[in-house]
């Protein structure tokens, strides 16, 4: 067991409006108290983890290996951490149980006529883009920003607002009281977001074990009225990238998380109560499972983008040779997108589209209701796969 320092409690007023009472049922009514324990997360800036010598070889190794997954991303032709990136929202969405399929959640990247939980979880891979690309050190303002981009395409009047209620999780809708957590008042959240930013910057932590503490803290804030474990695990890839982890590629650690919920929200547990052992072990072991994901998807994509290659029967330089790479950044494309990403006008976007049906590389979306928009089928089927937890699972048979 780690020295870490565990959550203490405060007793906090509770006053149930006379209009809500009724609405409430009795065998629940007699139950709300005057008053229910909220959490007060303790300061980490200065906490370090007792990592045993066992997990420390586990985290060198797992370093070394995404190191060398990221090298070999940076040499493909095309660009793969960004499918990856829509299988880590993807993961990470299902994990608040949110799902919608890959071409889903393609076409909600450029239409707003995609299903609702197409959007959220679209919402999810702004929120992960903006994270990579957030300067310098980790700020309060830099959190809010990555919570605004997640919630943009709801258009809910909170994103990128520190809450200003309780929240609690479990329990009843009514009440605080009997959740399994409550995370801390209004009043405390902009000193506990300061600590975990100062944490965040420390340079004498493994870096795995740091994302690992820092997302884990983070949940234990839970600064947000919705979205807190979506915007925190993408502070996950953030503190890899930030900290020299991963420099190109992404790889899908919510799919690590997925293949296994209920050991990942006893760690979180655990940590709460002091032991900051089992965030790290999850977190890395998430990270295995990732890798492994990512690998079999980069040589998946790879021999299709291969096989597209050998079916196109246009002249050498042909602007449609450049499609596939576009495709795996975008497997669901309009003549506007197609026009845009290779530099052509709408009228050669729409040939190189019709060649590209001719070749079976794309067909209709097959909803005239939502435009001129083409999916790349293929592609699709290997994003879902990696997207699932059935998929998923089905990997980590196979390690």
């Amino acid at each position: 067991m780690s020295d870490w320092p565990a959550i203490t409690t405060e007793e906090v007023s509770w006053h149930l409006r006379d209009e809500d009472a009724y609405l409430i049922p009795k065998s629940r009514r007699r139950k709300i108290t005057p008053t229910y324990r909220a959490a007060i997360p303790a300061e980490i800036r200065h906490a370090r983890p007792d990592i045993s010598a066992e997990l420390a070889e586990r985290l060198a190794d797992a370093r070394t290996r995404l190191a060398r997954f990221d090298e070999h991303q940076s040499s493909l032709a095309f660009n793969l951490p960004s499918l990856l990136l829509r299988s880590e929202s993807a993961a990470s969405s299902q994990i608040e149980n949110l799902t919608s399929s890959a071409r889903n959640i393609a076409l909600a990247e450029l239409s707003s006529t995609a299903p609702s939980n197409a959007l959220v979880i679209a919402g999810n891979i702004d929120a992960m883009r903006c994270a990579l690309h957030l300067e310098d050190d980790l700020t309060i303002d830099g959190i809010r920003q990555i919570h605004r981009q997640l919630l943009k395409k709801a258009s809910l009047d909170f994103a990128g607002e520190l809450r200003n209620e309780q929240v609690w999780i479990g329990g009843t809708p009514y009440s605080p009281h009997g959740a399994l957590f409550v995370p801390p008042v209004p009043g405390r959240i902009d000193a506990c977001l300061g600590d975990l930013c100062i944490f965040a910057e420390t340079e004498d932590i493994d870096p795995l074990a740091k994302a690992a503490l820092t997302h884990a803290q983070f949940e234990t804030i839970h600064p947000f009225i919705d979205g807190n474990g979506r915007t925190g695990r993408t502070l996950l890839h953030r503190m890899l990238r930030s900290d020299g982890v991963l420099l190109h590629a992404t790889v899908p650690i919510s799919a690590g998380l997925l293949h296994d919920i209920d050991d990942y929200m006893s760690a979180l547990s655990s940590y709460q109560q002091g032991d900051p052992t089992p965030i790290i072990e999850q977190v890395c072991g998430a990270i295995d499972l990732a890798l492994v994901v990512g690998q079999k998807t980069s040589r998946a994509i790879a021999d299709l983008v291969e096989d597209w290659a050998t079916r196109m029967r246009e002249r050498s330089g042909s602007r449609i040779f450049e499609l596939p790479a576009l495709l795996v950044e975008q497997p669901v494309v309009n003549s506007n997108y197609v026009a845009s990403g290779l530099g052509v006008t709408r009228r050669a976007a729409t040939s190189i589209i019709s060649r590209a049906c001719e070749y079976g590389i794309l067909k209709p979306l097959g909803n005239a209701q939502r435009g001129d928009f083409y999916q790349a089928s293929e592609l699709i089927a290997v994003l879902d796969e990696i997207s699932s937890m059935a998929g998923i699972r089905r990997l980590a048979a196979g390690v």
